[in-house]
């Protein structure tokens, strides 16, 4: 059930229908009753289309259900394996550091 509320025009000032949608516009001005609300949802779906582009294996509209899960598997293998060498790096940077402590 969708409750349908009135809501100032941030643009016009005359009070408009509004759904509490993302996208919804003013009857009068055709503004976006919510500008910042909209470009912050724009923004997140750019977002997430950047980084699905900048994946190893990049997913196709084309790629079959196997193809498709065998390259999801491998780009979260990827990731694991990155963050498992910052996490090494970390551990030996942290040994080095305790190590010259206790030396010295």
């Amino acid at each position: 059930m969708s409750q349908i509320c009135e809501i100032k025009c941030p643009h016009c000032g005359k009070w408009t229908l509004w759904k509490g949608e993302v996208d919804d516009r003013c009857l009068y001005c055709d503004g976006f009753l919510e500008p910042q609300r909209f470009s912050r949802e724009i923004e997140k779906k750019i977002v997430a289309q950047i980084k699905k582009e900048n994946d190893y294996f990049a997913l196709k509209p084309t790629d079959g259900r196997i193809k498709r899960e065998v390259k999801i598997f491998f780009n979260s293998f990827r990731w694991l394996v990155y963050y498992f060498q910052i996490a090494f790096f970390i551990f030996i940077t942290t040994l080095l550091v305790i190590l010259s402590f206790m030396a010295g």
